[in-house]
Order: C-alpha cells, then structure tokens, then sequence
C-alpha cells in the first residue's frame, strides 16, 4: 500500500544532541514547502503548489555529549510527514528494528535504480555553543558526516541528493551572543561584547563547508527563544538567564526560517534535477536500444517508472501522467508486434495465476453441486478495490518478466487512475486523502465528507478511461481463461460422468469477465463521487428524469431541479462519463440476465416471431428459456457479491431491483450531461422492463416519452416495439383516448408500409423504362432493416369503436392512413340550382375497410388580400376500402374567385383526419428504410380552384347612378340579377367592404322590384327578399359618405336565399369606380343689372377626354337665364383643350325672399369607360353567339379586370380618329383564365381557338356607338349659387372739351392732347343695391370714399382726388377733376377705387369701370428742334455742333 499522499520526498536527518523537538513544531508549521518552480533545459517551467517532506531520523538523540558517537549508534527510524503538520502535538512514533552494527551501513543498491527510495535532502542538527567546541569538537564531527554521508559518487545521479547543516543556537550559551554575520555586529547601546571585524561561529561554519567559491549556501541557522517549553530537557541543561543574551526580534527569527525554507526547496530541486537529467540519459539509452536482440521491455518500464515516480514525488503528477501514457502506447504496441509473431521486447506469461485458481475453484465447485458434496467456500472478488498498484507485487513480476499481459494492463490502468484521481482531488495535497485504487482504504460513501473542490474533468476522464479498460482487458482476461481452460474440462479418471462440458466451461468463463467486470465498474463508480454533483444522483426514484416534451422543436430540459453551482467546470462532464460507466455496468448485469434467461435475445423487446418451435413439456420454464436462447446458466464463477445476490434469487427481484438502479441513475447523469438522447434510450430499457414486470402505469409514464423520441431519431423497428407494448398497457389500465392514439400511430405503421411498397414498385416501373437501377434511401443514422408486417387486424374497428365514447375528437394527420390525396381543380356547376360539386380522390392504404361519415375540404381565396374561405362537404358516409377511392363534395355558397385547396378533413366517429394542402409536408418516418423516404422537397403544389357564377344564377353587381346630384349625398346602386331562381324568401345584407367608407342603410331606396324587397328598420343594412320571380331584377340605391376623396368603392353583398332546390348563399365583394372624370370652374362679371358666368369644363382624371354631350343653366325663381350658342351637341373636352360655357343672369324682380341656386346639368361620357364598354359588348356578344355562354361569368370579368388602361396620347388618339387599336391575346394573358376551364373534353382548346379569333378579328375597335353611349352617358346636376352682392357702383371718367378745339380727335378715335395742357374731367359715380338679397332698406345711406389712382409720371391730378360720398340706391354723384398728362404716348386714363368706410365697412362690393379701356393719345408740344451731330473724330476736332 502506497501512503496517502505521494507527492512527498525523503529527507534526513542527523541528530546527535536531540535538538529535532525544540524545531519540529515550527518546521512542521511551515510544511508543505510551497511554491517551488523547476526549470529543465529540456521542458518548459514547472510549478509545484504543494510538496510534502518526510523527514527521516537518522539517530537518536546522544546520552553523553563528551564522547558521542553518533555514527556508530543503533539506527531505529522514526519517520514524521509533513502531513502531519496540521496536528498540533507530535503522537507516538512509529518504529521499526534495524540491524545494530558499528560504524555506518550502507544501503545495498538495486539493480534498476527505478526501485530504490533514497533521500533528496540530507540535514544535519548541529548544537555548537561557542567557538572552542566547534575547534575542538564539532568541525571535526562535521566533516567526518560530510565525508561518510554527503559524498556521492561520480557519475552516478540516480540517487543524487543535497545535504544542509542545520546550527540550532541555543539561549543563553556564548553562541547566542553573537550576531548571525560579522558584517552585522554592531554595539549601539553596549550590550553586545562582540567586537566588530571578529568571524562569528555561523561564519566559521560557512568557511569550512561552503568554501570560497561554493555556489551553493549548505549552512543554515535557527535560534531557539528562551521561553521554549523543551529546554529543560537537554543534557547538559542551558542557562536561559545567562547575561548577555539578546534576544532575537520576531522579524529577524522569521528571516531565519525563510531562509532556511528557501534552502530546503532550492537543494531538494537540485537533487531532483540531477536525478531526472540521469534518468532520462537512460531512459534515452535503453530507447535508442529497443531494435537490439535482447532488448527487454519489462527493464524498460521500471527504469522509465522511476522517473514517473520521480515527478510523482515532487508534485508533477500531470508529467507522470504522460510518461505512464507513453509507456501504455508502448506495451500495446508490443502487444500488437508480438501478436503478429515478433518476438520483441521479452516474453509474457499467457496465463493469470488468479484467473487460473478462480476457473479450478469454480470447477470443483460444479462437480460438487452435481455430485452433492458440500461445496468450498468461495471468496468474492474485493467489491471496493478490484484492482490496485498493491494488489500483488506487479513490479517485482515485471523486473522478473514473469508477468501476464492482462495483470500488465491491470497495473498501467491503476497507476494512470491514481495520477487522475490525485489530479481530481484538487485538496488531496492538503492533508485529506483523496480515495484511491491502490489504495486499501475504501472511498467515502458520504459525499459530505469528499473535498468540497474537485477537478471533474480529471475524474471523468477516469471513468472514460475507465470504460475502454474494461471492455479491452475483459476480453483480454477471457482470453486467458479460454485458452487454459481445456486442462480442466477433462473427465474425472475412472468417473467419466463426473467431469465439467466446455459449454458449463464456457458458462464459468462468462461468469468470471463479468464478475471482474462489474467490480470494477463499481469500484471507479464509487472512487469518482464529487459533492459537486448535484444532489439526488445516487438516490433511486422509480420514474424517469428526463424532460418533458413540449415539442419536437424544442430543446429539452431535465425535470428535476438543477443546483445551483451548475456552471461549474466540467460537470457535464463528469456526468456523461459516470452514466457511460453505468450503462457498461448495466450491460453487464443485462449479459448475465440473458444467460440466466430473463432476457431476450433482443433485451427486453421481445418481439413475436411468427416461427413454430418445439417445447419441451417435461422443462421447467428457466429451462425452456435458456434452451430456447442456446446458453447454459450455471452459478458458479460469480465472484461478485452483488452480483451473486442479484442472480442468485430465482424470481429475479433482486436483480430487476438493481437493473432498475444503475438505469435511474445513469438517466439522472445524463440529464445533468444534457446528453437526453443517451438518457431516452436508457429510458427505453427501462420502460420495457417496467412492462416485463407488468408495472403498466409506470411503463405508459416511460413509454410515451420514448416512442416520441424513437420516432424523432427514425428508428422505426424500436419505436412500433414500444407502441405496441404502450398500447398493451394503455389498454391494461383503460386510458380509453390515448389508447385510440396509440392504435392510431400502429395504424401509420402499417399504412406506411403500404405506402413504401408502393413507391418501391412505382420506382422500380419507372427505373425499367429508363434503364436505371432503382435504390432505397434511409433515413440519417438509421441501419436498414426488414420488416415485412406489421399486425393491425382489428385495430381500425377497435380505434373507431373507442373513439365513439370518447368526449373529443381525436385529430391526426390523413396522410398517415392515405395518400396520394387530391381535389379535382374544375368544380362542376349543378344542374336547376346554384352551387357547385368538386371531386377528391385519395388512396386507402390499410386491408381493414373504414367507414367515414363525412368528406369536408376547406378552399381558401388565392389572394392574400382577401380573407374568404369556402367548405365543400359530403352528402352521405363513404366506405374506404384499400386502393383508390372517390367522393364528392358540393357546397351551395356562391363566391366568385379564384380558391387554392387548403385542407381536407375526413370525420369518421371522434376521430378527425386532416390533410393540410399549403403546408410543406415530408412524409412520416416509417417502419422500414424502403418506406422512409425522407422527402425534404419543395411543399406540394398547390391546388388552384375558380368558382364563377351559373349563366343563369344568381348574379350582383355595383353601378354608378345615371343621374348625379352634387347637392345630394353621393350614391351607388346595387342590382342583384336573381337569373333562373324562383325565390321564394331571403336575405339580403350589404356591408362596407372599404376602410373609410359608411354605407347610409338607414337612407337606402328601392329602385327596382319594391314589391318583392322588405327594408328591416331594426337592422339597417338587411333586406327581406319574397316572391322573386324568374329573371327579376332588384335594384337599390345606397348613399354613403367617407373621411376621405375614394377613387374607388367596394361593398360586400351577401344574399341568403331559399328556393324550391334549397338554400342558396350568394357572396360577393362588388367595386366601381366612382370618382368624377369631370371638373367645373366659373367666373362671375357683374354688371348694373345682368351677371354674366363662364363655366370652363375640363378632365378631372388625368388626362382622360370627355364626351360632353349638353350643358344647360336651369334659372330658379329669383333669376333668369339666357344661354349662348355651343351649349348642345357632341363635343370633346381634352385635357389641354378645356370647354367654355357662358351665360347671362338676370334679376327677377317681382320675386322675394332668399334666393334659390341655379342648377348646371352636364351629360357626358368618359373615354376610357367608353373603350372599355366597347369591347365588353362586343365580347359578350360574340361570346354568346359562339356557344361560350356558360363561361359568361369568368370569361367577361376578365377581359375587364385584364382590359389595359391607355396612355393619354392613345386615348386622343381614339376620340380623334373614333376607333381604338385593341390589345392581343397574348398581351391580355388568357393562358391564366383558361386554366380554370376543364380541358378533359376539349373544351378549353375550344374557348382559347375562339379567343384567339376574336382578338385577331377585333384588332381595331370603332367607337361612338350609339348602343354603348345610351348604357353609359351619365348626368351631373351641379349647384350653382349667385354670389350675394350688395352693392356696385357704376363709375364713368369723362374728359370734358370744347367742341371746336383743335385737340379733339375724329369720332371714334382716341382724344389727342399735348403734353402739359390741363384737361378737365368729370367723375359720375352711380350706387346701386339691385343685387342685394337681403331684407335691409335700400334707401339707407352708406359711406364710402373713392380715390383716383394716378402715377405721377403719367398723369397729373388736380380737384377732388379723394373725398367722401354717401350711397344710396341709384343715387348718382358727379365731382370735377383736371387731368394734366405729364408725358407723350397712348395714356389709359387714371383708376378709381372706391371702399366703403363706418358702418358699411364689411359689405360686398363690386364696381363696374366703364373709362377702364378708355386711353388718350397725348402728342408734344414742337415749338422748336435742336439736332446733334457727333464724329468718330471729336478727339481731334473741336467739340460742339457745326
């Protein structure tokens, strides 16, 4: 056995003068020595933590100082560990005999100097009291130990080691007195007599034994205090009061024992560095040799140990890691050499002196059972330390090459597994013993008592390390004992009957590599406990603790709780590595239960073969069962004692306990690991001994979860075992609806295996005709397998039964029970009723029929922006039988559109089945790889279905009214075309299908059909519909308003009708385009008496031109009107070519009260709603001509919704030249429509012949039609209100002149003035209320003022250019003026402005100029005429005139 701690090295010491006690407590307290770095040329820095020292006595303490002899003393050893140094007195020494002998013995050295143990460090305890003694004494006694025991020899650094001289300076004694260094002497205060220069007894010392060029300092100083408790103890005793003794400060005895820690590390690293360098030159040496015959690989080893060893001591335990790993890599390599017929390296024994006595101990054992003697004890394998470096002498049977390849392996593995453990037990080095293989001492079974810091990395590595050991070295051991076990299979001499079989051999053998393999899984199961592991890992539960499934996607996470120190380093980890070593455990427990026959071959799936096998009626069952699986069970060579008592129960209770165990705790570990697949597989076998034992409730808990996940990793054989044992249990304990599942799944099972089957023969067709070799693809990770049958007769019966109790319906995917599921993409309009029919087909892949209730399929609206969905539904239950098979589905709603197959759902009792059309579906993982194509592939395609209307059903449609009054609310009008219906009673509800849009319901009008429509007062919005008569038509006229300018209006109508077919649903979204192409501007001209109003009608949309047809100003009462010519006929309005209209108003006197607006009527057309309208009549009526009548109502909304809107260059074009250049066929994509149109009868190549004709025949359309204008020529009734004036005033500018004047002009011409003359004027100014509306008096006054505007560079003013006047009605006020014009030209006359001032401030005013055109031809005045005349050469003449 190997002490606790290893990382230690020997260190002795002399003490002849018993001075070891009075500096072992203070030593001991600086022990471990800590922090030690070594530095090779040949490897990077180390650096060691922690390394313990034993210190070895080498004598006892002298009885007489005058005469010692301590060389020649009785050596009686007592060694003390540094370990020990946490305990505060020193206990009793542990002491062994040694020879007696004078003089020194020296130690006999091994051949090998790996096994030798010899000290690093040798100290010697000196007590010199003065400087005689050292003269006289104590040097001579000094350098005889250096000559006897620090001498090495040269050359030779195996067993290199250091030595120190230790001076222990006692109180009171001369030595005392002086100071550690002459240097240091000093006399401050006279205390000291030690003179300064003089050599104190330290540095005599260090003369003698450093030497003058001495590297290395081997002497060191301790002074003990005077109040050490152990002094009286000394013989000769001490006086501690002797005068002159200075006591040392505490700084200065702390120097001390640094140094002397400093000196112990620096020549214990010294010793250790020589060793290694010596070791390793021969480790090099005997490497380099490994080719020469001779060569032996056992010397190898040790040698190579010894320096494994040798970093093992000093605390380098990761580099003796490596070199026992090397020589692994080593041994296997020799293994393999020798294997091939090579003999390198030596020999090994083929045979294990312990496998050998364990195969004749359970021989005898056998033949003692059969004959019935009593048997021999047997003695069971160690259950805590199977294996271990002290087990046997492995070393000695290595250096003497008489050792099997399996106690080799034994023994690597063990050191390895102390190193790892030493490096896992992070505080091993701090005086707890970590537990260990090699070790006698069992491993703490409480976690509370292991180091509370581990390194968990370390310890898994063991159990990693630990799982390849046992699988690679049991075989090795099997190996051994099958070879040597023939020798005892050999009958009895003279007694043939009583003789072992090589069968019951064989069973021995089985039972021996299991018991050693189950030890030792137990043992390094229980050495790598950590308390960091959370709690409740070695407790057992007896339910499952991995995570509950929320989704496939998800990721899971243990159900139990997780500690708190879950971030910890490595503790997934060691986790992973302890379960790995469970479930090695566990299967060796499950190799022993099959032999036994508790178990399949299978484990404990047992699945039911459909082979006939003969029964032996006269066996007992564990008989039947062992015969059945081609084994013999025998007892003995169970070594293991728990695995004895786990076999050794005939029910087998003991042994399911255990399987039970390791399976719950290996579960729990990898949960920690987060490895859940490993724990669900675990699970899996736990779940199927749960059903072995009949335990049904526990069982379903496991295996719910686990067909889940064998379905999710493709394992299609597992997982139809595990849910027809889950079925079996849900049915044991009545779970009536997951019963129906589970039956459900079993049924996909075996309808996937249909579905395979057809693939495959589909494959192989198609591979015939192409010459290619067809192939079965497996799922990832998934091994081929075959299984033909998958037994289901009854369950579709039993699921259908059941599902009927049940209180919910059961969903589950259609797919799993059919395939190839399709809807025909040409619904089918129904003959004398509205509604259409569409057929689905789908393949039934089980044997067993099935009757379904109903067929439901779910269409949806192709456009995402519309939310309409349409279910078709059965109208009788369809029997299912294997192979294809049809039904038909009929909805009465009628929405127009175009639909994608979303879903199809089959009723059959409770249980509903779905098929999702849109969904990217891959196919369910099945049974076997030749049906478990895994399709990724692209979603299905969808299938696009288009519902229109019947020819003669009914039909609705949103139109703009014929007559549109601004002064109303705006409206639309809603006809709803009943075709061939006879209603008998209905609704009929409108709704806004518009954002921003109010629908005014409250305000609807019936236009048409008022006798057959209800208006329901308390809905608004909801009509009645009765008696509606064949071919009726209803029309209704809805205002509505919005929160903002709508260019276009939609509205939802929904009609619910009844006839003597049924009930009939009409929905549908019905839009128009109800903003105005048109816009009206006016301007008013007031006169006297008469307003003159221009209205300017121009496009409003774009530049789309107009069709004004009339235009007419309707007068009220208030007011005449008089229009011009151009107010009738035909007239285009282009976006640059505006129309003017321009009427002449006037006043009916005799009329009172406030006036009423006038109203302005436009008749137009828009010329794009024209082209439009053209085309559609002409397609509809050669449509209906050529037979296509029935495609009425997809084929005409189409060519609107695809009829392409012109450039506004094309649309002047066309109202130009009265004909439009229509687009192709290809350019209107009729490709798409078509498709909606069958073509299995021809009928669709039909329509697209006749398309094509039509386009090429109509590729130039004339317009102005006269039938296409009655159906689209609309009226605008615009209000027209006369601006209130209240008052005008007429003002005239006359120049007054003299008739004979020489300035007047002829008639009609301009006056002609000189400049400067004076010109005398006249202002008349008239006020007139003829306009005002209002009740005031007319008579009243007003003040106004008037101010002519004149610019002073044109005109010069003189009189009254701004005065006062007061107004009253058609009071007309005269004022002078003169006007002097101040420059030549055509001069307009000056302007007049007048505004109202007091109280009729804020009043209309207008005014009339009439001198506003008026000019005046102003001439000079030539008197006389100066003339200039300038030369290019007036530099050179005089300047001036001539």
């Amino acid at each position: 056995m190997e002490p606790s701690s290893t990382s230690k090295v020997a260190v002795t010491y002399w003490d002849p003068a018993a001075l070891y006690p009075l500096i072992a407590p203070d030593l001991k307290a600086r022990l471990p020595l800590r922090n030690l770095h070594w530095k090779s040329p040949t490897r990077p820095l180390r650096s060691i933590s922690s390394l313990h020292v034993d210190l070895l006595p080498y004598s006892p303490p002298p009885t007489n100082l005058a005469s010692p002899t301590p060389f020649q003393s009785t050596t009686e050893l007592t060694r003390v560990k540094s370990t020990d140094s946490a305990r505060s007195a020193e206990g009793p020494a542990v002491t062994r005999s040694a020879s007696r002998s004078r003089g020194p013995r020296k130690e006999r050295r091994h051949q090998i100097p790996g096994l030798r143990n010899t000290p690093y460090l040798k100290v010697y305890i000196l007590r010199c009291d003065d400087n005689d003694s050292y003269k006289n004494t104590q040097r001579k006694l000094l350098r005889e130990w250096v000559t006897t025991h620090a001498t090495t020899e040269r050359g030779d650094n195996h067993d290199a080691f250091e030595w120190l001289i230790l001076h222990v300076v006692l109180p009171g004694t001369p030595a005392a007195q002086q100071p550690r260094s002459s240097s240091s002497a000093s006399n401050p205060s006279g205390g000291s007599r030690w003179m300064k220069g003089s050599m104190t007894l330290l540095d005599k010392i260090r003369s003698d034994f450093n030497g003058s060029n001495a590297k290395i300092d081997r002497v060191a100083q301790i002074r003990i205090p005077a109040t050490h408790p152990d002094l009286t103890t000394l013989s000769p005793p001490v006086a501690v009061t002797a005068p002159g003794t200075t006591p040392e400060s505490p700084v200065e005895t702390e120097t001390a024992w640094l140094d002397l820690v400093a000196k112990l590390k620096s020549q214990i690293l010294a010793s250790f560095d020589a060793r290694v360098a010596q070791y390793e030159d021969d480790v090099k040496e005997r490497d380099s040799q490994r080719q020469l015959p001779g060569w032996n690989f056992c010397t190898f080893f040790v040698l190579k140990e010894g320096l494994a060893r040798a970093f093992e001591s000093v605390g380098l335990v990761e580099d003796a890691l490596v070199l026992y790993d090397e020589l692994g890599f080593g041994l296997e390599a020799i293994v393999r050499e020798q294997e091939k017929g090579e003999l390198i390296g030596g020999s090994f024994i083929t045979w294990t002196r312990e496998g050998l006595f364990w195969l004749e101990e359970a021989r005898k054992c056998l033949l003692s059972r059969k004959t019935g003697d009593e048997q021999p004890p047997v003695d069971e394998i160690d259950e805590e330390n199977p294996i271990g470096s002290e087990k046997k002498p492995y070393r000695e049977l290595i250096l003497s090459n008489e050792i099997s390849i399996f106690d080799f392996r034994c023994y690597l593995f063990a050191r390895q597994a102390t190193l790892l453990l030493r490096l896992g037990r992070r505080n091993g080095d701090h005086g707890i013993a970590p537990p260990k293989i090699d070790d006698g001492t069992p491993a703490a079974s409480n976690p509370s008592e292991l180091p509370e810091v581990d390194d968990l990395p370390r310890l898994a590595e063991v159990c990693r390390r630990g799982v390849e050991f046992i699988t690679t070295v049991s075989r090795v051991l099997r190996a051994d004992l099958v070879t040597h076990k023939d020798s005892t299979a050999s009958p009895s001499e003279g007694e043939p009957e009583k003789s072992v079989s090589q069968q019951e051999l064989n069973a021995i053998v089985d039972n021996l590599v299991a018991s050693w393999s189950y030890g030792v899984c137990q043992q390094l199961l229980s050495q790598t406990i950590s308390v960091t592991l959370p709690e409740g890992l070695e407790t057992n539960t007896d339910r499952g603790l991995l995570p509950q499934r929320r989704s496939s996607l998800a990721q899971p996470s243990p159900s139990f709780a997780q500690p708190a120190r879950s971030n910890i380093t490595g503790l997934e980890e060691i986790a992973a590595a302890r379960a790995d070593m469970m479930v090695l455990a566990r299967t060796i427990l499950e190799d022993v239960g099959k032999r036994r026959g508790w178990i399949g071959r299978e484990g404990w799936f047992k699945l039911h073969s459909e082979e006939m096998e003969e029964v032996d009626l006269n066996a007992d069952e564990n008989t039947a069962k062992r015969r059945k699986h081609g084994q013999v069970w025998l007892p003995e060579g169970i070594r293991h004692k728990g695995l004895k008592e786990a076999v050794g129960d005939d029910e087998g209770n003991y042994y399911y306990r255990q399987y039970l165990e390791l399976s719950e705790k290996a579960m729990k570990h990898y949960g920690i690991a987060k490895r859940f697949k490993n724990a669900e597989r675990v699970e899996s076998d736990l779940a199927a001994l749960k059903f072995h034992l009949k335990e049904y409730e526990t069982a379903a808990m496991h295996l719910q979860r686990m067909t889940i996940f064998y379905e999710q990793q493709g394992w299609g054989l597992i997982e139809t075992t595990l849910l027809g044992m889950y079925a079996k249990c849900l049915k044991e304990t009545q779970k009536s609806e997951e019963y129906v599942n589970v039956l459900l799944k079993l049924l996909t099972k075996s309808a996937a295996l249909e579905s395979g089957r057809i693939r495959r023969l589909a494959g192989r067709l198609d591979d015939q005709d192409r010459g290619v070799t067809p192939q079965i693809f497996s799922p990832p990770g998934v091994k081929p397998t075959t299984v033909h049958h998958v037994d289901v007769l009854g369950y579709v019966a039993e699921a259908l039964s059941l599902s009927r109790q049940l209180g919910q319906e059961i969903t589950t995917p259609m797919t799993n029970l059919w395939s190839d599921i399709t809807v025909d993409s040409y619904p089918r309009h129904i003959a004398s009723k509205d509604g259409f029919e569409v057929t689905v087909r789908l393949r039934y892949l089980l044997s067993e029929p099935l009757a379904i209730d109903r067929v439901v399929v779910k269409v949806v609206s192709a456009m995402s922006s519309q939310s309409r969905e349409l279910l078709l539904e059965s109208t009788a239950g369809v029997e299912m039988k294997k192979g294809t098979n049809r039904a038909v589905v009929w909805t009465n709603q009628t929405m127009p559109g175009s639909y994608i197959a979303e879903q199809m759902v089959i009723y059959a009792g409770k249980l509903k089945f779905v098929h999702e059309f849109m969904r990217q579906t891959t196919p369910d993982s099945s049974l076997l790889a030749a049906n478990t194509t895994v399709q990724t592939a692209a979603a299905t395609k969808k299938t696009k279905l288009s519902f229109f209307p019947a020819p003669k059903g009914l039909t609705g449609r949103l139109e703009m009214p014929k007559s549109i009054y601004l002064e109303k609310m705006r409206m639309v009008e809603i006809v709803v075309a009943v075709g061939d219906n006879q209603i008998i009673n209905g609704e009929l509800r409108i709704k806004s299908a518009t954002a921003g849009l109010r629908l005014i319901t409250a305000s609807l009008e019936v236009v048409d059909g008022k006798e057959s429509v209800t208006i329901n007062e308390e809905n608004p919005g909801t009509l009645g519909l009765k008696d509606v008569s064949k071919g009726g038509e209803i029309r209704l006229r809805l205002p509505y308003n919005s929160d903002n300018e709508l260019s276009e209006l939609m509205i939802r109508l929904e009609v619910n009708y009844n006839t003597i077919a049924g009930s009939f649903v009409f929905v549908d979204t019905l839009s128009v385009l109800v903003a105005l192409p048109l816009a009206v501007n006016v301007q008013d001209i007031f006169k006297h008496d008469t307003l003159y109003s221009k209205f300017q009608v121009s496009t409003a949309s774009g530049e789309v031109p107009l069709r004004v047809f009339t235009a007419t100003l309707k007068e009220s009462k208030h007011f005449l009107t008089e229009g011009g010519k151009g107010t009738t006929g035909n007239m285009t309005v282009f976006a640059k070519q505006p129309a003017n209209f321009l009427y002449k108003i006037k006043r009916n006197k005799g009329v009172t009260g406030p006036p009423e607006s006038l109203a302005l009527v436009i008749e137009y057309t828009n010329m794009d709603e024209e082209l439009r309208q053209t085309v559609a009549t002409l397609f509809e009526t050669e449509m209906k001509e050529a037979g296509f009548e029935e495609y009425t109502h997809w084929l005409l909304p189409s060519l609107r919704a695809r009829f392409r809107h012109r450039t506004p260059a094309e649309l002047e074009r066309a109202a130009l030249l009265e004909e439009f250049e229509n687009a192709s066929y290809d350019e209107y994509g009729w490709d798409e429509v078509l498709e909606a149109i069958d073509p299995r009868a021809g009928l669709r190549e039909k329509v697209e012949t006749w398309l094509k004709d039509f386009f090429t025949k109509h590729s130039r359309v004339p317009i102005n039609r006269p039938d296409v204008l009655a159906m689209i020529t609309r009226s605008i009734t615009i209000p027209v209100d006369v601006p209130p004036l209240q008052v005008i005033h007429t003002v005239e500018l006359n120049l007054l002149c003299d008739a004979g004047s020489h300035s007047l002009s002829a008639p009609y011409a301009p006056p002609m003035v000189t400049v400067g003359v004076a010109l005398p004027a006249e202002l008349i100014i008239r006020h007139s209320r003829n306009w005002d509306t209002s009740t005031e008096d007319p008579t009243a006054p007003m003040e106004f003022t008037y101010e002519v505007q004149n610019n002073p560079d044109t005109w010069l003013v003189s009189g009254r250019k701004r005065a006062h006047f007061a107004g009253v009605h058609d009071k007309v006020q005269k004022f002078s003026l003169v006007l002097v014009p101040a420059k030549s030209g055509y001069l307009v006359l000056p302007n007049i402005d007048i505004k109202p001032v007091g109280k009729a401030e804020g009043i209309s005013l207008e005014t009339e100029y009439k001198a506003n055109a008026n000019i005046v031809l102003v001439l000079p005045d030539i008197r006389s005429t100066t003339v200039r005349i300038d030369s290019v050469f007036a530099d050179q003449l005089s300047a001036g005139p001539y």
